[in-house]
């Protein structure tokens, strides 16, 4: 019961919608210049848009769902049941991206939440198909955009990666335990998140600001 009661927190405390917001905390506290270029009063706003943006909205629309008998609960597990909330999620997160590149802030904060865009809809076309695990997507949706980020940006991300990677082995750990996910479903998302995020890093670099 204990180790049940364990990984049941675990898979809250690193859910995918905390993600971009775990994101930007990073990124304001990774030593670089992203500490120091945004206001502290900036700061708060910042994370009040992600906040907002990719969490409270997204859940509060699962959760009307729940309420409403749409969904049978707030993981989702049922495969079908994720279309509609990964859609709905994704304006949220588009709304958050047009609001983040209006304030005077550097743009890797908005590219975060346009990576992890991405990521949802890639988890949204895959789950049309075939189910697969949405945390490993988000922490190695994380560990691509963090490695881009270090190699395109010079951002110095290697003790970042290192923390991300433990807290993926966590998380793997979790959903297997739980048997919410296969070995290949967890394996899967981790790499999906990656090269997708990672791949978003690249493009954007080499052709957007490069080309």
């Amino acid at each position: 019961k204990i180790m049940n009661k364990a990984t049941h927190f675990i898979s809250i405390l690193f859910h995918p919608l905390f993600m971009p917001l775990y994101a930007t905390w990073l990124l304001l506290h990774s030593g670089g210049y992203l500490s120091y270029a945004v206001h502290p009063k900036l700061q708060q706003f910042l994370y009040i848009v992600v906040f907002i943006s990719t969490y409270l909205l997204p859940a509060a629309i699962t959760w009307i769902m729940w309420q409403k008998g749409w969904i049978t609960n707030m993981e989702m597990e049922e495969r079908k049941e994720r279309h509609l909330p990964y859609l709905l999620t994704l304006s949220c997160y588009i709304a958050g991206i047009y609001l983040l590149f209006s304030l005077p802030i550097p743009r890797m904060f908005a590219l975060t939440i346009m990576g992890a865009s991405l990521a949802i809809l890639t988890s949204f076309l895959i789950n049309l198909r075939w189910k697969i695990s949405i945390h490993m997507i988000g922490i190695g949706g994380m560990m691509g955009l963090f490695y881009g980020f270090g190699r395109y940006f010079h951002l110095e991300s290697i003790h970042v990666l290192m923390l991300i990677a433990a807290i993926a082995g966590v998380v793997a750990f979790a959903r297997l335990h739980s048997s919410t996910h296969t070995t290949t479903q967890v394996y899967a998302g981790f790499i999906t998140g990656f090269v997708v995020e990672f791949g978003f890093v690249f493009f954007i670099t080499n052709y957007l600001i490069g080309g």
